[in-house]
């Protein structure tokens, strides 16, 4: 395989070009010797494709002589484009047998008339810069022009310079979950997926690479030297790394030399992978993975992002966020020799006093010490109940904070309860995954879809934790992860909830639970909290991608904190007392049978009408 880049001239801008670079420097346009020679270059090497790049392609002058001349030569023709084609050139693909791969984006009707006109000679193509992309609009297009069953996937690479915007490693397990999830709905449609480089097999879910069939192959293992013929007859490695290294194009030069001498000279780089744990992977060392795109593990090495490089990504297992508690580093390093493999990220509130975290403050003296040493991923809360000025004031000062914590201290995520402030989060840091906040009260499906394009993972209001058939809808109209709070007691729809949280995160002394004389009165109500016992999680299973642990206010006690981690990670039987689920949770010892409580998952929340938990608390606290 290698690439001729006709021309550095393109009509689009794309924020993750990693060909940057060469168009910053001027548009150049390959001339008819050099395209000549880099023909020459393809028969002596034994490729019989011409895969013809820019810029855009067909923006040179020359474009159909040029792909005239590929095929007098008896090459194949595959042009690689953004579907934005001056007249002639398109003219000439639709009465010559060339292949056309287009990368294309949701809500751009500017390459209708290419895609209308081309039909089946177009494969589409999709490059994944964010977690936060939707590629359903792929098989929109696929069904309305007739075009090619088949989807090419890319990830925006870094650039070796640092100028373009690209998908960090830290989020590709969110876009292999996405992508294993679209692959069933395309293949249903009669759609297969394809991968470009850099994809790693550790992104995607347990089974999906058998289910994902031959096309599973090239998955970890496609990342080496492409060779990308520059418009000037220089050759480089690929575009992410053209900045570090060319080689002329010679008279007597074939690939596989060229591919020999580029890969020693990065082979140094190689080991790195681009996670930490690539250097102890199995899957790596049997050969069945080389650690991703070498671009992106260089990017381990840049004083910019080498504090975000120390968070590990979440392997299958990690499905557990869990509160930061003020304890020394023995504890977070027990923590992690017990449980590592199951905790997705510690969160702990936005330090400074630019904006609350929706719970009273909590100690903090040794979360420098954990920031510096622990090497749990962590994620930070942007979460009071309402914001103390206006969401355009405020959000700069937050956005800021943010920064800070991603780079000098590895944050990976941020979990938000205004969704207009979430949106300028994304717009500042659109790599950054954004969790809704319980606290965006969110319940039902409408609302659900005001999400999409802002946040990553959508924890459900504690009003639906015990609704099955409202998670069940949420799940539905939510394309991201859904995140349940295992441990929060709070009554579903509580009155008085917005005061004392109110109360709680602005500086009054913390004050006792408003809904103690209710409770008082109605003491069985406290068994329709929000909580879910470990022993009952799977009766949650199907709605829940990820489980969280609230906290930071009960669970302080070290050894408390790690029987009730490990009671729920392994689903070990706790009573409703020992959860840490704070003074509405039942606080005596009670048992909660799994019959009783499937049933309060289906109930409806019809409490005027039903005497089932009245009588059910009455029968068992005797």
């Amino acid at each position: 395989m290698a690439n001729i880049s006709l021309t550095t001239a393109c009509n689009r801008d794309c924020v993750y070009c990693f060909a940057g670079a060469q168009r910053r420097s001027g548009v150049s346009q390959m001339s008819i010797e050099t395209f000549e020679k880099a023909l020459d270059f393809l028969e002596r090497s034994g490729i019989d494709e011409a895969r013809l790049l820019g810029g855009e392609p067909t923006l040179h002058p020359e474009f159909p002589r040029f792909a005239e001349m590929a095929l007098e030569r008896g090459l194949r023709v595959r042009v690689f484009s953004n579907g934005l084609m001056p007249e002639p050139a398109l003219r000439w693909l639709e009465s010559h047998d060339a292949a056309v791969l287009m990368n294309t984006t949701a809500g751009d009707r500017r390459q209708a008339r290419t895609l209308g006109r081309l039909g089946n000679r177009v494969t589409l193509g999709f490059n994944i810069y964010t977690p936060a992309f939707d590629p359903a609009f792929l098989l929109d297009l696929i069904r309305e022009h007739g075009l090619a069953p088949n989807i090419r996937f890319g990830l925006a690479h870094p650039a070796a310079d640092g100028s373009n915007r690209f998908l960090h490693p830290v989020h590709y397990q969110i876009v292999g979950t996405r992508l294993a999830r679209f692959h069933e709905e395309a293949r249903a449609a009669g759609v297969e997926s394809t991968f470009d480089c850099g994809f790693v097999p550790c992104m995607f879910p347990p089974g999906f690479l058998d289910a994902l069939g031959p096309a599973a192959a090239d998955i970890g293992t496609r990342c080496s030297p492409i060779l990308d013929i520059l418009p000037d007859g220089q050759v480089v490695s690929c575009y992410p790394l053209a900045t570090l290294a060319r080689e002329p194009l010679l008279e007597d030069e074939t690939a596989a030399a060229l591919r020999s001498r580029f890969s020693g000279r990065f082979s140094g780089y190689r080991r790195l992978g681009v996670f930490r744990e690539c250097a102890a992977c199995e899957v790596r060392e049997s050969g069945r993975c080389n650690g991703g795109c070498l671009a992106a593990s260089m990017q381990r090495l840049r004083p910019a992002v080498a504090a975000v490089s120390k968070v590990e990504p979440a392997a299958p297992a990690r499905r557990w966020v869990v509160p930061y508690v003020d304890q020394p580093p023995a504890f977070w390093e027990r923590l992690e020799h017990e449980f590592g493999r199951h905790i997705r990220e510690v969160y702990f509130p936005l330090p400074g006093d630019v904006v609350g975290s929706g719970r009273p403050p909590q100690p903090a003296a040794q979360l420098e010490s954990f920031l510096k040493r622990s090497r749990l991923a962590r994620a930070v809360l942007v979460n009071p109940i309402t914001l103390p000025r206006p969401v355009e004031e405020i959000a700069p000062a937050i956005i800021e904070a943010l920064k800070r914590l991603i780079g000098e201290r590895g944050v990976s995520s941020a979990t938000v309860s205004n969704l207009l402030l979430a949106a300028r989060i994304r717009e500042a840091l659109p790599a950054l995954p954004l969790a809704a906040s319980i606290l965006m009260d969110i319940t039902r499906p409408n609302q659900a879809l005001m999400l999409e394009g802002i946040c990553d993972t959508l924890v459900p209001a504690s009003s639906i934790m015990r609704d099955l058939p409202a998670l069940q809808a949420l799940r539905a109209a939510f394309k991201g992860r859904i995140r349940l709070i295992v441990n929060e007691a709070c009554l579903p729809g509580c009155p008085y909830r917005v005061q004392h949280f109110h109360e709680m995160c602005a500086g009054f002394a913390r004050p006792e639970s408003l809904c103690g004389e209710l409770l008082e009165r109605e003491p069985w109500m406290r068994l329709t909290g929000a909580w879910v016992l470990p022993q009952h999680l799977h009766l949650l299973d199907g709605v829940s991608d990820e489980w969280k642990l609230a906290g930071r206010a009960t669970l302080q006690d070290a050894p408390t904190y790690r029987k009730v981690l490990g009671a729920y990670i392994h689903r070990r039987p706790l009573a409703p007392h020992e959860i840490g689920g704070g003074p509405a949770s039942p606080l005596a010892p009670l048992e909660i049978d799994e019959a009783f409580y499937a049933r309060t998952l289906r109930c409806g929340r019809r409490c005027h009408e039903c005497n089932l938990c009245r009588e059910y608390y009455n029968e068992t606290r005797v």
